[in-house]
């Protein structure tokens, strides 16, 4: 039971590419998601470029 638990946790932090390439619809996002997303090794950097997406992503819709 334990280790069901363990693996749902870390699914929560798995990175659907899929979906963000469907979300990135202008070339300022497909840039953020192609030279910085995709490539960042190190989680809380990726998490800061994941964070600057919705935001552009946000204020589109918003327009």
């Amino acid at each position: 039971m334990k280790r069901k638990f363990n693996q749902e946790k870390n699914n929560k932090n798995i990175i659907n590419f899929s979906m963000l390439r469907k979300m990135a619809t202008t070339k300022r996002l497909k840039d953020i998601l192609k030279y910085h997303i995709e490539f960042e090794t190190i989680p809380s950097v990726r998490a800061a470029w994941i964070e600057y997406f919705f935001e552009i992503k946000n204020r589109k819709i918003q327009l």
